[in-house]
Formats: structure tokens, sequence, C-alpha cells
């Protein structure tokens, strides 16, 4: 069957007009579902390793109204506090991409603690590590806050990601690279900056499902 002349045509400008995916296209981050992360959609960062991989990620208490220190909670269980994500360029769609500079911050509604963005500070010269912090300010991408910067890297055919410093926001600065990893200080689970890949491990939980689940799970147990 021989398809009209005009048809063909027209065809042929859907398809131009449709965007391909290829192999050297940005890929969506993925959750533990399978699903698209979003932007504006609050989750946690867990361990990929049950048990003693550790859990989510929050920060290290103090006196302080605002403690800035970002560490590894010990226990699995605890899926720590929630975490947005804000490309350095939006898309327009949504959607949070795979090795694309992002703001990492925390999901709070404490208005007195306004710097809640991740940051690479605080280096300590005895192991040639530079802490993580919540030290830093939304947006604004170039050299001023080149060290806000982080992006997520695929871990083999997995939905396990890293956390890669290695921002591209200015094209004439010098900038530090590496994995964020745990250094284990004191008893406790900081996140560095480290040369070594693959320490720290993640996956993506959305946080209202997972809240949600959790919360009728309680109260079946209340009610039986």
């Amino acid at each position: 069957m021989k398809i009209p002349l005009v048809l063909s045509f027209l065809f042929l400008a859907l398809i131009a007009s449709k965007p391909l995916l290829g192999a050297g296209d940005p890929k969506p981050l993925l959750d533990i579902n399978g699903e698209k992360v979003l932007t504006g959609t609050p989750y946690y960062i867990v361990s990929a390793i049950t048990g003693a991989g550790g859990g989510g990620v929050s920060v290290f208490p103090t006196r302080d109204r605002c403690p800035r220190n970002v560490i590894q909670l010990p226990s699995d269980l605890d899926k720590g506090l929630p975490l947005l994500f804000s490309p350095a360029t939006e898309n327009g769609d949504g959607i949070v991409y795979e090795s694309s500079d992002l703001n990492i911050r925390f999901y709070s509604q404490d208005a007195l603690c306004l710097q809640i963005v991740w940051r690479v500070n605080d280096y300590d010269s005895s192991t040639g590590e530079w802490f993580i912090t919540r030290s830093g300010v939304p947006g604004n991408p170039g050299a001023e806050t080149l060290l806000n910067w982080f992006k997520f890297e695929r871990f083999g055919n997995t939905h396990s990601y890293r956390i890669v410093h290695c921002p591209k926001v200015c094209d004439t600065c010098a900038t530090l690279c590496g994995d964020v990893g745990v250094h284990l200080l004191s008893g406790t689970r900081r996140l560095v900056l480290k040369a070594d890949p693959g320490n720290f491990l993640i996956n993506f939980i959305k946080a209202e499902e997972y809240n949600f689940l959790h919360a009728d799970r309680n109260i079946i147990r209340m009610v039986n």
C-alpha cells in the first residue's frame, strides 16, 4: 500500500518536531521505584547498601540554633531529613537529570534557618578532605557560588548514584572535583569530599510516599 505524498510529508514533519532521545542525551534521575526524580519534590537520600551502609542524611546536632555539619545517620531505619534539588539550568520539565549541576538543600520549614544549601567547606589538612556543610546559598551559578554545586552520577546499571562535586557553572574557574563520601569522626559519619569514588552510594525515596505508607502502618499497629 502506497502512502499518499501529502501524508508522507506530514509523517516526516511529526518525526522532525519530536526530539529523539539519543545515547548522549541527559538521562533523568530515578528513585527506588523507577520513577523520575522531580524538582520541588522532597526526597530522602539513603544508602544503597542496607544494614551496615547506614541511613539517611541529616545535620549534626549542636547547641546552635541552626547546626550546619551534614552527616549520615548510622541506622538504615532512619531516613533522615528530606531534600530538594534545584538544577543550575532549568529544562522546564521539572525533571532532575544525571550529571547536571544542582543545589542540594534541606527541605526545612524553619524560617530562622536560612542557610540550608549544601556547600563544600571546612578543609581538614590532616586528611586532605573537605567537609560538607549547609552554609551555601541557592542559585546564582558562577564563580561566587562554585562550592555550592553538586551532581548525581549513576553507578552501573542500577538506580544507585554517587554524589559528585565537580561544577561546570564557571568555564574559567579552577574547580575541586571529588565524590561525596563518609568520614567516621568520633563516632559521627560526616559527609566529606573524597578522592576515591564509590564510598557512598545512594538511592532516592520520595518523602511523601514513604511518610504516607509508614503513617498507615502505624495506624494499623495502633488499631490492632
